[in-house]
């Protein structure tokens, strides 16, 4: 949560107008565009290179033979040379000598070539293949300067933006969550409501006060606070104590009887009976200790009930009601005392000049219900607090800001119904929230905003679920991949040689034929088919399971009565604002980058800057090594 020494950086940003839940997160990075460049792809040997390899192999041996031929030719010659030439003196050794150097020679040279040929290919891969690593650095350098350019283009835009209540919403429920996620949602819409409104009246039924963030954040701000501690505190408010008979009457056996089914009518009849019969007797000073002593008179209870006097006691005992009506209503007389017993004491020591405290006034007004316990006492105060609100909404006094009840689990669905209406009559924002979403909570829940935090019991994820709705979708159901292929490689050569002499020794002539043939086929064909079927599904907009997991302080918000479903997730941690890109309105919209619109960067299509692009020349090697000797062995 938010540091005190922190606590002036960040104040301002809580407390800005607009009523929000929290936050709504937007990954600026989806703005930023790929780079366009593919990846570059490793070149074939050309066929040529293996043409050469194929001729050389082939034609190897007979340029050896035509060497030993020349070489022999050249003996020949010089010897008959000689032996024409009477008068020099003829080297027979050296003859042979140099013969035999011209047939080594031309036969190694002849070898040598042909193995340089026969090596072709594997040095034109080993050359394509400095050549793509070459490419292969060169483009991952430029596209690493094309993303960081993107991300210093995108690194303005804003992440976090405000989750904004609709100005219509007259009704926000919010359903699950842990303690701390219920302290940071209350400190955030909080902050943002005092701001906005300038009043918020907060009933804290939750147990575990959530609310001591925003009280010590709205007191730092400067805002005026009062705090008022439930159930002893509650006769210094104008709650019930200013409430005259009739509406006293009223809170009184709506509070006892809360969500009683039909058939217990009578009994609520009756009890209003008593009750409006008691306060008439006790004239204009009606308060709840006065008409707890005014019971137990009834009941013939041992005391002296100074609360009453004398006068009162006897007009109560003897002619308040006949003795048969006493005798049948006994029951309903004990129901009412035994729940106006422990509220007496509350009430005992408050004079209503001391009443100071009245709520939906300027500032930050909290009732808090500090006992952990949960017993039938408090049920009963928590629905006399409700009775209380909805009085005080029908009275003619203004009521300022925004009502916020945490902890509404206890209260009965017809009085939150009732509330609400109040409410929305006079424009009065009602905030409820519940712990769980079951008994009245199940049909109480149904705002304008419904935010649903963590729900972990899985009964209560799929109500939720189910309130969200489901929507249709079309799924993949069925995928079909069918790959085949041949590949057909075939090599032949054939050498042919042929001499024909004919004539006579005078005409004779000499014919040499010479037949070479080399063939090569590759044949490589691939088929693939690929086939995709989807389905229609009824499903879940929202899956249980996603409910049952959400952090602490996320929550999925769920607008109604705009026309279309609203499903957006919230985050609501107060520590947002310490984070960059953090603006307190709403994100403004902006649409995704279109692929076909790419921005030109100086090295996204025309190379690096002050760099020339490599050719299909032996230069592109220099031009790698010089750029890239990392990637030279």
């Amino acid at each position: 949560m938010i540091n005190s020494r922190d606590e002036s950086k960040y104040l301002d940003f809580l407390f800005v107008e607009g009523e929000r839940l929290g936050w709504i997160f937007r990954d600026r990075h989806l703005y930023r565009h790929q780079f366009p460049e593919s990846y570059p792809t490793l070149e074939p040997v050309p066929d040529g290179v293996f043409f050469d390899a194929a001729t050389a192999s082939v034609d190897k041996w007979h340029r050896m033979r035509r060497w030993v031929g020349i070489g022999f030719g050249v003996m020949v010659v010089l010897l008959c040379f000689g032996i024409l030439s009477r008068g020099l003196t003829v080297n027979v050794g050296a003859i042979i000598v140099l013969g035999l150097a011209v047939m080594v020679g031309g036969a190694l040279l002849s070898w040598f070539n042909s193995r340089s040929a026969e090596d072709g290919p594997t040095r034109e891969r080993e050359r394509q293949l400095r050549r793509y690593e070459a490419e292969c650095a060169w483009w991952e350098q430029r596209r690493d300067q094309f993303d960081a350019a993107e991300r210093e283009r995108v690194s303005g835009y804003l992440e976090w933006g405000a989750a904004l209540l609709p100005a219509t919403a007259r009704r926000v429920d919010i359903v699950g969550g842990s303690a701390w996620g219920w302290e940071a949602l209350l400190t955030v819409m909080g902050a943002s409501m005092l701001r906005t409104s300038g009043a918020v009246t907060l009933v804290d039924f939750s147990g575990e006060p959530a609310c001591h963030e925003l009280v010590w954040l709205a007191r730092a701000a400067s805002i005026d606070v009062t705090a008022i501690r439930l159930p002893e505190q509650l006769g210094e408010t104008t709650l019930l104590s200013t409430i005259e008979g009739r509406g006293l009457v009223d809170s009184l056996v709506e509070a006892m009887h809360g969500d009683a089914p039909a058939g217990r009518r009578a009994d609520r009849a009756q009890d209003d009976r008593i009750l409006s019969t008691v306060c008439r007797a006790l004239g204009e000073d009606v308060t709840i200790p006065r008409i707890a002593a005014a019971v137990g008179v009834l009941l013939d209870e041992p005391g002296d009930f100074p609360q009453l006097s004398e006068a009162e006691r006897d007009h109560i005992s003897d002619s308040l009601f006949a003795d048969e009506f006493r005798r049948q209503t006994h029951p309903n007389l004990r129901r009412i005392e035994s729940h106006l017993y422990p509220l007496r004491d509350l009430f005992a020591a408050t004079d209503r000049r001391q009443v100071q405290h009245d709520l939906g006034k300027p500032g930050l007004t909290c009732l808090v219900h500090e006992t952990a316990t949960h017993n039938v006492r408090d049920e009963v105060l928590k629905e006399l607090v409700l009775q209380g609100l909805a009085l005080r909404l029908t009275s003619p006094e203004p009521f300022i800001g925004p009502l916020v009840i945490a902890g509404a689990d206890d209260l009965s669905h017809r009085h939150i119904e009732r509330l609400s209406d109040l409410c929305v009559r006079r424009g009065v924002r009602l905030v409820l929230m519940f712990r769980h979403l079951r008994d009245s909570a199940v049909r109480a829940v149904g705002g304008d905003v419904v935010a649903f935090m963590r729900l972990s019991n899985h009964e209560e994820a799929g109500r939720a679920a189910d309130f969200i709705g489901r929507q249709h979708t079309f799924l993949l159901s069925q995928l079909t991949r069918t790959l085949g292929g041949s590949e057909t490689h075939s090599q032949g050569n054939s050498v042919g040689f042929s001499d024909q002499t004919s004539g006579a020794l005078w005409q004779r002539r000499v014919s040499v034929g010479r037949n070479w043939t080399h063939t090569r086929t590759v044949a490589d064909s691939v088929n693939w088919n690929e086939s995709a079927s989807e389905q229609r599904a009824y499903e879940y907009v929202v899956e249980p399971r996603t409910l049952q997991d959400l952090p602490d302080y996320a929550l999925i918000e769920v607008t109604q009565g705009t026309g279309r479903l609203s499903v957006r997730s919230v985050e609501c941690n107060p520590d947002i604002i310490s984070l960059p890109g953090v603006t307190t309105g709403a994100l403004p919209d902006l649409p995704l980058p279109d692929p076909a619109q790419v921005p030109v960067h100086p090295f996204s299509a025309q190379g690096l800057p002050g760099q020339a692009l490599p050719g299909d020349d032996d230069d592109e090697f220099e031009w790698a090594e010089e750029n890239h000797p990392e990637d030279w062995r």
